[in-house]
């Protein structure tokens, strides 16, 4: 008999056994309330003593434990086990533990492990006396720790006495760690957070042209599984000492979030009010306190917090670049938001934490959409929105500007239907009116109405073609051809008030009278090729998208031109003929001043063991009432093209596989305008199993920096574990560079313009440029 079969015979004669032995003891059945149960190749019941024997591949489960064994004895009265052989337990969210020979009380979530392993993502471990004396924690004595999968690893951490606490933190006493089982250095008691990429001890010294010697000390710390972060001392001999704390914590009703508090008596500290901050230094206390949070209230409704306050603008360029260059300037604000099926509510809360920046303070606004539905069962479609703001523009190092209330609703009517079957046309009327308390000259009250309409049409042909093969090598397997032009016309007839009158809210009042056709196309070439284990997926070979708006009608001195003419075209071309090869462009050129605006390119070569990123960037400056202002923060259609004051750059990295442990490559960056190299950087990898090595010479151009100091030289050295790459030791600065995002199996970006309604008002920063 196959030992299937033989499996489950003994399965159901031991159901019938156990029916009838834990008949009399049904009350106590119920009080448990969990049942043991088991299989194995043989299954023996010994009532009298209410043991159950399995022998050969052994599983038994009671909830969410799980104990697998070659051999096992388990009494069904107090649910208590005795397992010999190949013994593993593992426990949901809680990890795994090992043995030849294992004692285990399913109940109580407690046992004994001699000469026990244990697994704790990423940690392997192993003990002489391994004990769990609770679903929750863990004792392991005379234990050895390590990442290391090998029989012998590479290094590992002996501790006396070893604490765990599943899914929170692992605390190791009278420490020595080893490599090869020598004994490296000694510690009396390390914390190591389960679940978190935060290094236990980070120690990071170096040397900066800017920041003189340094060493960095960073402290993991636990207080709970939902609550983890690290202290930090830092040290700089150029700037100062300074300290401070970054935890983050996770509940299932308070929600997640982080808290970042940090200090420095910095000597070198810029001054603000200077045009040139960093030319007149002085000491000065400098810090920050950021605070995010964000939970869910109820199903529908979200809050999101973010509390950021600097002790100056460039406070953040200096001591957390990388969050910087994340975002510049962070704001403070609250909001709340509620999404259901028929209808949208915002409300927002933002107020300037910082007296060096410029914010439109809004305490608060609150915004009640109506999604767009059908209009009493007709094809009619309605949507609006009602909206409260309480504005105040404030300045920095100025006088704040204007403020107000404002109150305005907006309603719209689309009528979508199909033209000869094959075109999809949306028809639809705007309606809005504002109503400000001050206008931007005057106390006294303003009210502005807005009429206007427009159609959206689109339509979409497509080919097939059932061709599979090589075409100078790009792999081809079916082909589909789909094009899908696109027309937009917006319009507003009716503005009853000039926007130069009201004061810049960001909700509409940049809008006035005028005319935009807006043609365009999305085209794409795909084919399908085989993707990992997921089977087949699309892919576009080629994608591209262009849009061509053209102003015409009375239209404003708000736009660039009166005049019956074409403004602007943009492009869009995503290329992945190879598996090794993507491409992506982006293009804006401006027919009215016969110039390109931006044209940005990213590109993915990885043949063979190369792996080369480029990127370019251009960028013309914008002009307003002659000056030069952030392209970043403005509306285009307003403003006037500097082609003299342009920006050009490119970034290179690049990565050469030479074998299995060794990687070498290099970065830089390139200023075309000004033909200067802003960084450049040589580095090797070293692949040591367990841990990845890497160090090399990085020299960066910093604005931060005496006249004398424009190159920041340093050697680095980053020591990293594989299994959590932010556990490390390391030295020096190190270029950072942002992947290409090109996607390989998404449908290209099909990015159509925004629907031509004035839903959609110009940025208030750009609004605030032009202020009174």
């Amino acid at each position: 008999m196959s030992a299937r079969p033989k499996q489950m015979n003994c399965i159901f004669r031991l159901v019938i056994l156990l029916s009838i032995a834990l008949f009399p003891l049904s009350a106590l059945a119920q009080e448990i309330g969990q049942d043991v149960e088991a299989v194995a190749d043989q299954l023996e019941y010994n009532q009298a003593t209410k043991t159950l024997i399995g022998k050969g591949n052994v599983v038994v489960t009671y909830g969410d434990i799980e104990l697998t064994s070659d051999e096992a004895e388990i009494k069904a009265d107090t649910k208590e086990a005795h397992a010999r052989g190949h013994v593993v337990v593992r426990q949901l969210n809680r990890g795994t533990l090992s043995g030849e020979e294992v004692f285990f009380d399913f109940e109580n979530g407690t046992g004994s492990f001699p000469d026990g392993r244990f697994f704790q993502f990423p940690w392997y471990g192993q003990g002489k006396d391994l004990r769990q004396e609770s679903k929750s924690k863990i004792v392991a004595r005379d234990a050895y720790i390590t990442s290391c999968d090998l029989p012998h690893p590479h290094y590992d951490v002996k501790a006396k006495e070893t604490i765990i606490y599943p899914g929170d933190k692992l605390i190791a006493k009278n420490v020595t760690f080893r490599i090869l089982e020598v004994p490296v250095f000694w510690w009396p008691y390390l914390i190591l957070p389960l679940g978190s990429n935060h290094s236990p001890v980070t120690i990071t010294p170096g040397y900066s042209d800017e920041y003189g010697a340094f060493v960095l000390v960073a402290k993991a710390f636990a207080i709970n599984k939902n609550v983890q972060g690290r202290l930090r001392a830092d040290w700089y001999s150029k700037r100062g000492f300074g300290y401070g704390t970054e935890f983050s914590y996770k509940f299932d009703r308070f929600g997640v979030g982080d808290v970042k508090l940090y200090g420095i008596n910095d000597k070198d500290s810029p001054n603000d009010r200077k045009p040139n901050p960093y030319e007149d230094k002085g000491e000065d206390f400098r810090g920050r306190a950021t605070w995010r949070h964000r939970m869910r209230i109820d199903p529908l409704t979200t809050l999101q917090l973010q509390l950021n306050e600097l002790s100056d603008d460039r406070f953040l360029q200096d001591f957390f670049e990388r969050e910087y260059r994340e975002e510049i300037s962070p704001n403070t604000f609250a909001t709340i938001t509620r999404n259901s099926e028929k209808y949208s509510l915002l409300t927002h809360f933002e107020k300037r934490a910082n007296r060096f920046q410029t914010v439109g303070e809004k305490l608060p606004e609150v915004v009640f959409t109506w999604l767009r539905k059908p209009l009493f069962g007709t094809n009619f479609y309605y949507t609006h929105e009602d909206g409260f703001v309480n504005f105040d523009q404030t300045k920095a190092f100025s006088p704040d500007g204007p403020n107000t209330v404002q109150l305005y609703t907006q309603q719209e009517l689309s009528y979508p239907f199909a033209l000869f079957r094959f075109y999809n046309l949306v028809p639809y009327l705007n309606l809005r009116d504002d109503f400000f308390t001050k206008s931007r000259e005057k106390e006294d009250g303003i009210n502005r109405v807005i009429m206007g309409g427009g159609v959206d049409a689109i339509t979409r042909f497509y080919r097939t073609w059932n061709y599979s093969g090589d075409f100078v090598g790009i792999k081809i397997n079916g082909l589909r051809h789909i094009l899908e032009p696109i027309i937009q016309y917006n319009s507003i007839r009716v503005a009853t008030v000039h926007p130069s009158k009201l004061v810049v809210t960001g909700h509409g009042d940049q809008l006035d009278h005028q005319d935009i056709l807006t043609m365009g196309f999305e085209n794409r070439l795909q084919t399908r090729r085989p993707v990992g284990s997921k089977g087949v997926q699309r892919v576009d070979l080629v994608s591209f998208n262009a849009f061509l708006d053209y102003s015409f009608g009375p239209g404003s001195d708000l736009l660039r031109t009166r005049a019956n003419k074409f403004t602007d075209a943009r492009f869009e071309t995503i290329l992945r003929p190879y598996d090794w090869f993507a491409l992506r462009m982006n293009t804006i050129y401006d027919f009215l001043d016969q110039t390109l605006f931006s044209n940005n390119i990213d590109a993915e070569f990885t043949p063979g063991k190369f792996q080369i990123l480029l990127s370019y960037r251009f960028t013309n400056d914008v002009l307003k009432d002659g000056q030069i202002v952030d392209n970043l923060k403005v509306e285009r259609p307003h403003l006037t093209l500097n082609d003299q004051g342009s920006s050009q750059q490119i970034t290179m990295d690049a990565v050469y596989d030479v074998n299995e442990f060794w990687d070498l490559g290099g970065y830089l960056r390139w200023e075309i305008n000004d033909s200067r190299l802003e960084e450049w950087e040589l580095r090797a990898q070293r692949d040591l199993h367990d841990w990845l090595l890497d160090f090399g010479f990085n020299v960066r151009n910093s604005d931060r920096t005496d006249d004398n100091q424009e190159l920041n030289k340093e050697v680095f050295v980053q020591l990293r574990l594989k299994a959590v790459p932010d556990i490390e030791l390391k030295t020096g600065h190190r270029a950072t560079f942002a992947e290409p995002r090109i996607g390989r199996t998404v449908s290209g970006s099909n990015e159509a313009p925004p629907p031509p309604s004035f839903l959609f008002s110009p940025d208030a920063q750009y609004a605030s440029l032009s202020g009174s």
